[in-house]
């Protein structure tokens, strides 16, 4: 299915998702059916019980959704539902307990029914879940790997005892329509459970990598090599796509890290990783030694060229931004690719503009123009100047630009830059690409 497809498509199965058990309520009410408040109590739970199982299920890497949305998509997605999943459990509280006197000892935890209680601490993990997301992005190192371990215990939390709240109020799960709902929304949420944190590391632990080799490209970036240790290696993926890469004794654990694999797929099935050596696992890929098992889930994303889609690629990247963008180039000289494509590489100083000699190289072989940007160029430099701006986009742009393809990589605030500069020269939207890898 074409990208442009899969995201409306999503878009009705998530509403699908929200619609069909408001739809039950409204159909065939419980018995109290009678009372507005109860009514809206029981409707409003129902779409906060299905909100936060789409919630749940997808961060959990599924690569039908990663590949075909990219990852900006997904996770904004669950963010969103997230928070509507909490306003509508906020609602149902207030509907049962304006809906019944009684109902107000939901508010108490410890009169309360077991069911009660369920509901009060799947509201509070859910709580505590949306609050505590404003950390992902202040974290890093092993904070970050606590966020993440804490992230995960909650969700499961919330999703337990939201679930057993509707499982112990038994009025509803005993209407053979709401039965039917609440048992498929359970063995999704288990089934996709099952696969992220029981099948996906059985997997990797049978499908390990071996650090073949480090090599500097700045004093500030290292490629890991790495070669499959007794299977064929992950010898099929898009160029752009990344992986999750877990340096350690066993694939479990939250100390993991999203690169984006920066060698082109490969029959040996040999990856290569480029990363920066900054944070507690930047630092860490540096100093790791050849021969260190590796665990890499993937491949995962939507950063990718479609075959022969446009006309050509107007490649982007801002220091080490580069690195899915190599994959490509590197993709693009051994398939003979014959159109002509545009690379803008932009950094600060020159040390920190990677691969050049192979780009340069790549150039030969390809009908590849190559821009350099610097905003602190040495003495003698004969490249561009400053940032990447507008005018300089529009200077070195074919005419035909609006039938390029465009993928911008590098820190959030130049690709926002770009966006908005590329959106002013008419770029259709639809052909800009971007991807967040901190947004995992």
């Amino acid at each position: 299915m074409a990208r442009r497809l899969i995201r409306p498509t999503a878009a009705i199965l998530y509403l699908a998702v929200v619609l069909v058990p408001l739809g039950l309520a409204l159909r065939s009410g419980p018995p109290r059916a009678a009372n507005p408040a109860y009514e809206v109590s029981v409707a409003s739970g129902l779409v906060a019980l299905s909100l936060l199982a789409v919630t749940f299920i997808l961060p959990k890497r599924l690569r039908s959704l990663s590949s075909g949305l990219g990852i900006d998509v997904v996770m904004g997605v669950h963010r969103l539902l997230g928070v509507s999943a909490l306003g509508f459990a906020l609602v149902h509280v207030t509907g049962v307990v304006l809906g019944d006197p009684a109902g107000r000892a939901v508010l108490d935890p410890f009169r309360g029914r077991p069911a009660t209680r369920a509901a009060v601490g799947g509201g509070a993990a859910l709580l505590l879940l949306v609050l505590t997301s404003r950390w992902r992005g202040r974290s890093a190192g092993r904070a970050h790997e606590a966020w993440r371990a804490l992230h995960v215990l909650l969700a499961m939390a919330a999703v337990a005892l939201c679930g057993l709240h509707v499982y112990l109020l038994r009025h509803l799960v005993a209407q053979s329509a709401f039965a039917r709902w609440f048992t498929f929304l359970l063995a999704l949420v288990l089934a996709v459970w099952l696969r992220r944190w029981v099948w996906r590391p059985l997997r990797a632990l049978v499908h390990p990598y071996l650090v073949q080799e480090l090599r500097a490209e700045s004093p500030s970036v290292t490629t890991l090599v790495l070669e499959p240790w007794g299977h064929r290696g992950l010898t099929r993926f898009r160029p752009g796509q990344f992986a999750w890469v877990r340096i350690g004794r066993t694939p479990l654990g939250f100390d993991e890290h999203p690169f984006t694999i920066s060698s082109p797929p490969r029959r040996s099935g040999e990856l290569e990783f480029t990363v920066e050596n900054l944070g507690d696992y930047g630092s860490a890929a540096r100093r790791v030694a050849p021969g260190t098992l590796v665990w890499v889930d993937g491949p995962h994303g939507a950063f990718t060229p479609e075959p022969r889609r446009a006309r050509g690629l107007v490649l982007i990247a801002g220091g080490v931004g580069i690195t899915p963008i190599m994959s490509t180039l590197r993709a693009l000289a051994a398939e003979g690719d014959e159109r002509e494509h545009v690379l803008f590489t932009c950094a600060d100083r020159i040390e920190e503009l990677l691969f050049r000699a192979e780009i340069a190289h790549i150039a030969s072989r390809l009908r590849l123009r190559v821009v350099e940007l610097l905003e602190s160029p040495p003495p003698g430099w004969s490249g561009g100047r400053g940032r990447l701006t507008e005018r300089v986009l529009a200077a070195h742009l074919p005419r035909r630009r609006a039938d390029l393809d465009y993928f911008v990589s590098g820190p959030p605030a130049m690709v926002a830059g770009v966006h908005t500069a590329l959106r002013r020269l008419g770029i259709p939207t639809s052909h800009v690409h971007t991807e967040r890898l901190d947004l995992v």
